[in-house]
Formats: structure tokens, C-alpha cells, sequence
């Protein structure tokens, strides 16, 4: 029995690592580059924009994810699926 499971899956956990710590280092970055720029003295603010009609950045990136999980569970099921056929197709 082959072991490329296991091989695969460590691969991806340390990939995965890896990205989490190159992305933790890129937000630390970004919010001490952020912090070099805050203005010395007081801004005046100006009234912010809304639009209650429009969705925020926090309900897209949701509705993204959630799109991406269901679009990758079926092609997961169509894998699946295609490979029983061609198994069978093939005995």
C-alpha cells in the first residue's frame, strides 16, 4: 500500500505552516508600516460613506468562503464519483 497520503498531507500541513508565518509577518509589517503614517496632529474627520444597500468587506469575504467551501465539497464529490466509474469501468 502506497504511503502517499501521509506524504501528501504532511506536505500540505507544512506548507500550511509556512504560509501562516509569512502571512503573520506580512501583517505585522503592514501595521508598523501603518503606524509610521498616523498623522502628528488630529485630522478633522470627514462624515464616512454609507450605503446600507451595499455589502461590507466582511460580508463578501463571507459569502466568498462560504461559495468556495460548497464549490470545493462537489468537485471533492465529482472526483470521487469519476474515479468509482473509471474503477469499474476499467475491472
Amino acid at each position: 500500500m502506497s504511503n502517499y497520503v501521509k506524504l501528501a498531507a504532511d506536505a500540505g500541513d507544512q506548507y500550511l505552516s509556512s504560509l501562516s508565518e509569512m502571512q503573520d509577518a506580512f501583517l505585522k509589517t503592514a501595521a508598523s508600516f501603518a503606524e509610521k503614517f498616523k498623522p502628528a496632529t488630529p485630522v478633522a474627520t470627514v462624515p464616512a460613506f454609507t450605503a446600507p444597500e451595499l455589502p461590507t468587506a466582511e460580508e463578501i469575504t463571507e459569502a466568498t468562503f462560504a461559495f468556495a467551501q460548497k464549490l470545493l465539497k462537489q468537485q471533492k464529490t465529482f472526483a470521487e464519483k469519476m474515479l468509482a466509474a473509471s474503477t469499474s469501468a476499467a475491472k
